[in-house]
């Protein structure tokens, strides 16, 4: 896609951030545009759900969509202007993604720029809900599968969209649905039966059409580091194959971005392990991660490190782009809120929130874990109840929208 942007009309901080936004997705490959669902609060074609479809280009997050480090260039360190590395996340001994990464990055410093160009598609009045609980008590959050370097590759199908997937380590079988364009593939991820999936379904249903998300996530561990397979839509089955409508593979020791164009298990071309809210990081007492969020309506656009749009509304709107980075404003004041609490809260300040599907408006995303439904730490109240309660307190107008790029289209 070509696109000219007028110099007359940007100062010199967004000509660069537009260059180096522009130049990671065209840089990630090309694709075409179909349609798969991806939303957190029930799936849909174009106007509801994410989009994928069959795309020509090859590659995935793990090495062939490669757009560049995500390295301080020209003042942008994770594609953001005036930002700095955090320390970095790591869980079951994982490093996920480098300090320098989109999702590790610090936002809360006086150079980045705030910006109000969607403030008024942003649900200013909307209450911010913790999208997250219990595994077996309420089926909430997206829960994360642990697996160790000898975990088997058991074969696993794409019934869907196949062509905008990522195969496993032994490539595609019985052809390759990237360069064909075909929707269903056969490859082979480290997925094991018994899995956690998410909404913890009942088995049955075909994948692509199921009536909630039903997604798959298994971090393998791995000696040189260690990597993220993620599905969507995938089906309870007693033995393999399994069964999703697509998956993506993300090399968590790499910066790399999927190709321009490319959905994964969310709308966004996202990894949605990155920006879940972890359990074990409440008791760690800190989140150094940016925070996947969803919004009911979104613009045709994206900006990177998301590779993937799903709206409605014209490039260019203001309705929220994906890859769009929101921030709680500094000046909120957290020390009333319970303690699980004011550790997101702090995130969100820090690291902020990364717009990754189309959902409810404000709900962002954790694990799903039972030990959210345990009795938090006053006795009162179980730890999740505590959160919903505290978000109450907030709305939309108490965040603030931080310049990473303009939307683009690249790919669609």
């Amino acid at each position: 896609m070509r696109r000219i942007v007028d110099m007359r009309t940007f100062g010199t901080a967004k000509l660069i951030a537009t260059a180096l936004s522009l130049a990671a997705a065209i840089a990630c490959g090309s694709g075409s545009d179909g349609s798969v669902g991806g939303a957190d609060a029930g799936q849909g074609t174009r106007n509801g759900g994410s989009s994928s479809g069959g795309s020509s280009g090859g590659g995935s997050s793990s090495g062939g969509g490669d757009s560049g480090p995500w390295s301080a260039v020209d003042g942008a360190v994770g594609g953001v202007l005036g930002g700095q590395a955090g320390p970095g996340t790591t869980l079951a001994g994982c490093q996920i993604f480098p300090q320098d990464n989109p999702w590790n990055v610090e936002i809360d410093l006086d150079g980045v720029e705030v910006i109000h160009t969607y403030d008024s598609e942003l649900a200013q009045s909307t209450h911010p809900h913790p999208d997250f609980g219990g595994y077996t008590t309420d089926t909430g959050g997206i829960p994360v599968n642990i697996v160790d370097a000898g975990q088997p590759d058991l074969p696993t199908t794409f019934e869907s969209y196949a062509s905008e997937s990522d195969p496993g380590p032994d490539g595609w079988t019985n052809g390759n649905p990237v360069t064909t364009g075909a929707n269903v593939g056969s490859t082979a991820y480290p997925f094991f039966v018994g899995m956690e999936i998410e909404g913890n379904p009942a088995p049955g249903g075909t994948a692509g059409n199921l009536p909630g998300d039903q997604h798959a996530l298994v971090l393998q561990q791995g000696a040189s580091g260690c990597t993220s397979y993620e599905a969507w839509n995938c089906v309870v089955v007693s033995s393999a194959p399994f069964q999703c409508a697509n998956g993506a593979v993300f090399d968590l020791t790499s910066n790399a971005l999927r190709p321009a164009g490319w959905t994964s298990g969310d709308a966004a071309g996202l990894s949605i392990l990155a920006g879940l809210i972890k359990l074990s990081e409440i008791h760690a007492g800190e989140i150094t991660h940016a925070i996947r969020v969803t919004f009911d309506v979104t613009q045709d656009g994206y900006i990177p490190p998301a590779t993937h749009a799903a709206g409605s509304h014209p490039l260019g709107s203001s309705y929220p782009p994906m890859g769009l980075r929101l921030r709680l404003k500094a000046s909120v004041p957290t020390s009333s809120y319970s303690a699980a609490s004011q550790i997101i809260l702090a995130a969100m300040k820090k690291y902020g929130l990364i717009i990754a599907d189309n959902g409810s408006n404000w709900y962002f995303q954790g694990d799903s874990d039972d030990g959210w439904t345990a009795a938090a730490p006053d006795g009162k109240d179980t730890i999740i109840n505590e959160v919903v309660q505290d978000f109450r307190q907030l709305s939309g107008s108490d965040f603030e929208a931080v310049y990473t790029g303009d939307p683009v289209a690249t790919g669609l």
